[in-house]
Protein backbone atom coordinates (compact mmCIF):
# COMPACT_ATOMS: atom_id res chain seq x y z
CA UNK A 1 0.00 0.00 0.00
CA UNK A 2 2.76 2.37 1.18
CA UNK A 3 5.52 0.61 -0.92
CA UNK A 4 6.26 3.45 -3.31
CA UNK A 5 6.52 6.06 -0.06
CA UNK A 6 8.95 4.05 1.45
CA UNK A 7 10.59 3.32 -1.73
CA UNK A 8 11.40 7.48 -1.79
CA UNK A 9 12.07 7.46 1.89
CA UNK A 10 14.91 4.40 1.43
CA UNK A 11 16.03 5.89 -2.15
CA UNK A 12 17.16 9.85 -0.19
CA UNK A 13 18.43 7.56 3.47
CA UNK A 14 20.21 5.29 1.93
CA UNK A 15 22.17 7.05 -1.01
CA UNK A 16 22.90 9.83 1.68
CA UNK A 17 24.37 6.94 4.10
CA UNK A 18 26.01 4.80 1.86
CA UNK A 19 28.11 4.84 -1.22
CA UNK A 20 25.73 3.34 -3.38
CA UNK A 21 26.55 1.44 -6.37
CA UNK A 22 24.41 -0.63 -9.31
CA UNK A 23 25.13 -2.94 -11.94
CA UNK A 24 23.63 -4.40 -14.56
CA UNK A 25 19.85 -2.44 -14.71
CA UNK A 26 20.13 -3.47 -18.37
CA UNK A 27 19.50 -7.09 -17.60
CA UNK A 28 16.18 -6.61 -16.27
CA UNK A 29 13.82 -8.44 -18.64
CA UNK A 30 11.81 -5.59 -20.22
CA UNK A 31 9.12 -7.47 -21.88
CA UNK A 32 8.05 -10.10 -19.24
CA UNK A 33 8.35 -9.85 -15.46
CA UNK A 34 10.45 -12.03 -12.97
CA UNK A 35 11.77 -13.36 -10.46
CA UNK A 36 14.88 -11.79 -8.35
CA UNK A 37 16.92 -13.57 -6.16
CA UNK A 38 20.58 -12.60 -4.43
CA UNK A 39 22.45 -13.44 -1.47
CA UNK A 40 21.62 -12.51 1.87
CA UNK A 41 24.05 -11.09 4.43
CA UNK A 42 22.02 -8.26 6.43
CA UNK A 43 18.92 -6.99 7.24
CA UNK A 44 19.97 -4.61 4.98
CA UNK A 45 19.70 -6.25 2.04
CA UNK A 46 15.90 -6.12 1.40
CA UNK A 47 16.15 -2.31 2.00
CA UNK A 48 18.80 -1.71 -0.73
CA UNK A 49 16.40 -3.60 -3.31
CA UNK A 50 13.24 -1.53 -2.43
CA UNK A 51 15.19 1.42 -2.86
CA UNK A 52 17.44 0.83 -5.97
CA UNK A 53 15.68 -1.58 -8.49
CA UNK A 54 12.84 0.22 -10.81
CA UNK A 55 10.20 -2.40 -10.29
CA UNK A 56 7.98 -2.99 -7.33
CA UNK A 57 9.16 -6.05 -5.57
CA UNK A 58 6.62 -8.21 -4.12
CA UNK A 59 9.05 -10.06 -1.64
CA UNK A 60 8.60 -13.30 0.15
CA UNK A 61 9.65 -12.84 4.14
CA UNK A 62 10.37 -14.83 6.95
CA UNK A 63 6.75 -15.39 9.02
CA UNK A 64 8.72 -15.01 12.33
CA UNK A 65 9.49 -11.36 11.78
CA UNK A 66 5.45 -10.31 11.89
CA UNK A 67 5.11 -11.53 15.13
CA UNK A 68 6.77 -7.93 16.05
CA UNK A 69 4.17 -5.03 15.84
CA UNK A 70 5.86 -2.37 13.98
CA UNK A 71 7.54 -4.49 11.48
CA UNK A 72 4.41 -6.51 10.75
CA UNK A 73 3.00 -3.33 9.92
CA UNK A 74 6.05 -2.27 8.02
CA UNK A 75 5.79 -5.45 6.18
CA UNK A 76 1.98 -5.38 5.22
CA UNK A 77 2.35 -1.61 3.85
CA UNK A 78 5.01 -3.11 1.38
CA UNK A 79 2.96 -5.77 0.37
CA UNK A 80 5.31 -8.80 1.40
CA UNK A 81 4.39 -11.97 1.33
CA UNK A 82 5.01 -13.78 4.60
CA UNK A 83 6.41 -17.90 4.08
CA UNK A 84 3.47 -19.11 5.46
CA UNK A 85 1.47 -20.16 1.78
CA UNK A 86 3.70 -18.27 0.13
CA UNK A 87 4.12 -20.22 -2.98
CA UNK A 88 0.52 -20.21 -3.90
CA UNK A 89 0.70 -15.94 -3.69
CA UNK A 90 3.96 -16.15 -5.60
CA UNK A 91 2.26 -18.19 -8.50
CA UNK A 92 -0.45 -16.13 -7.96
CA UNK A 93 1.22 -12.54 -8.48
CA UNK A 94 3.48 -13.86 -11.14
CA UNK A 95 0.81 -14.84 -13.64
CA UNK A 96 -0.70 -11.10 -12.70
CA UNK A 97 2.81 -10.02 -14.70
CA UNK A 98 4.19 -8.69 -10.91
CA UNK A 99 7.78 -9.02 -9.93
CA UNK A 100 8.40 -11.23 -6.67
CA UNK A 101 11.60 -11.86 -5.23
CA UNK A 102 13.33 -13.96 -2.28
CA UNK A 103 16.70 -14.49 -0.70
CA UNK A 104 16.92 -18.47 -1.76
CA UNK A 105 19.01 -19.12 1.58
CA UNK A 106 16.47 -19.09 3.62
CA UNK A 107 18.08 -15.90 5.71
CA UNK A 108 21.07 -14.01 6.89
CA UNK A 109 24.29 -15.48 6.50
CA UNK A 110 26.25 -15.23 9.90
CA UNK A 111 29.80 -15.36 8.20
CA UNK A 112 28.94 -13.51 5.21
CA UNK A 113 29.13 -16.55 3.12
CA UNK A 114 27.28 -18.24 0.53
CA UNK A 115 25.06 -20.87 2.06
CA UNK A 116 23.12 -23.89 0.82
CA UNK A 117 20.16 -22.52 -1.50
CA UNK A 118 16.40 -23.79 -1.08
CA UNK A 119 14.16 -25.29 -4.11
CA UNK A 120 11.70 -22.77 -4.04
CA UNK A 121 12.77 -20.53 -6.86
CA UNK A 122 13.32 -23.65 -9.05
CA UNK A 123 10.31 -24.67 -8.43
CA UNK A 124 8.48 -20.81 -8.59
CA UNK A 125 10.07 -20.31 -12.30
CA UNK A 126 9.37 -24.10 -13.34
CA UNK A 127 5.56 -23.71 -12.61
CA UNK A 128 4.92 -20.29 -13.92
CA UNK A 129 8.20 -20.43 -16.76
CA UNK A 130 8.94 -16.51 -15.42
CA UNK A 131 12.98 -15.98 -15.88
CA UNK A 132 14.90 -16.02 -12.61
CA UNK A 133 17.21 -12.74 -12.30
CA UNK A 134 20.53 -13.82 -10.83
CA UNK A 135 21.81 -10.13 -8.13
CA UNK A 136 24.81 -9.87 -5.78
CA UNK A 137 24.59 -7.58 -3.27
CA UNK A 138 28.14 -7.22 -1.38
CA UNK A 139 29.32 -4.18 1.38
CA UNK A 140 26.17 -4.79 3.80
CA UNK A 141 27.48 -7.98 5.88
CA UNK A 142 30.51 -5.38 6.77
CA UNK A 143 27.95 -2.24 7.55
CA UNK A 144 25.49 -4.52 9.31
CA UNK A 145 26.06 -8.26 9.81
CA UNK A 146 23.40 -10.08 11.83
CA UNK A 147 24.68 -9.59 15.58
CA UNK A 148 25.46 -5.93 15.41
CA UNK A 149 23.85 -3.37 17.35
CA UNK A 150 23.53 -0.62 14.82
CA UNK A 151 24.57 0.13 11.27
CA UNK A 152 28.06 1.27 10.35
CA UNK A 153 27.50 4.20 7.62
CA UNK A 154 28.89 5.81 4.66
CA UNK A 155 30.29 2.25 3.57
CA UNK A 156 30.09 0.78 -0.56
CA UNK A 157 27.33 -0.99 -1.01
CA UNK A 158 26.86 -2.25 -4.40
CA UNK A 159 24.42 -4.17 -6.31
CA UNK A 160 25.44 -6.49 -9.31
CA UNK A 161 22.55 -7.75 -11.47
CA UNK A 162 22.71 -10.70 -13.80
CA UNK A 163 21.60 -12.37 -16.70
CA UNK A 164 17.83 -13.82 -16.61
CA UNK A 165 18.24 -17.59 -15.95
CA UNK A 166 15.20 -19.31 -17.74
CA UNK A 167 14.27 -22.68 -16.31
CA UNK A 168 11.55 -24.35 -18.36
CA UNK A 169 9.94 -27.77 -18.84
CA UNK A 170 8.29 -29.91 -21.99
CA UNK A 171 4.72 -29.79 -21.77
CA UNK A 172 3.20 -32.19 -19.49
CA UNK A 173 6.92 -32.62 -17.81
CA UNK A 174 6.58 -33.31 -13.97
CA UNK A 175 8.57 -31.15 -11.96
CA UNK A 176 10.39 -33.72 -9.98
CA UNK A 177 13.53 -33.43 -7.06
CA UNK A 178 15.80 -33.58 -9.86
CA UNK A 179 14.88 -30.85 -12.00
CA UNK A 180 14.33 -28.71 -8.58
CA UNK A 181 17.98 -29.88 -7.35
CA UNK A 182 19.75 -28.66 -11.16
CA UNK A 183 17.55 -25.59 -11.56
CA UNK A 184 18.85 -24.66 -7.28
CA UNK A 185 22.24 -25.16 -8.71
CA UNK A 186 21.93 -23.33 -11.64
CA UNK A 187 20.80 -20.61 -9.86
CA UNK A 188 22.95 -20.81 -6.88
CA UNK A 189 26.21 -20.96 -9.64
CA UNK A 190 25.01 -17.92 -11.48
CA UNK A 191 24.77 -15.48 -8.00
CA UNK A 192 28.15 -17.16 -6.67
CA UNK A 193 29.19 -15.87 -9.90
CA UNK A 194 28.57 -12.34 -9.57
CA UNK A 195 30.09 -12.62 -5.97
CA UNK A 196 33.01 -13.86 -6.75
CA UNK A 197 33.70 -10.78 -10.25
CA UNK A 198 33.78 -8.15 -7.35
Amino acid sequence: MLYWVFKAIFIIVLNTLYRVRVEGVKNLPKKTNFIIVSNHASWLDSLFFVALLPKKIYGITARYLYKVAWLRWFLKNIDAIPTQNSSETAVSLLKKNEVVGLFPEGGCSRDGKLRRFRKGTALLALKTGRPIVPCAISGTYKAYPVGAKFPKVFMPVGIKIGKPIYLLKEFEQIIDDVSLQNGTAKIKNAVKELINAG
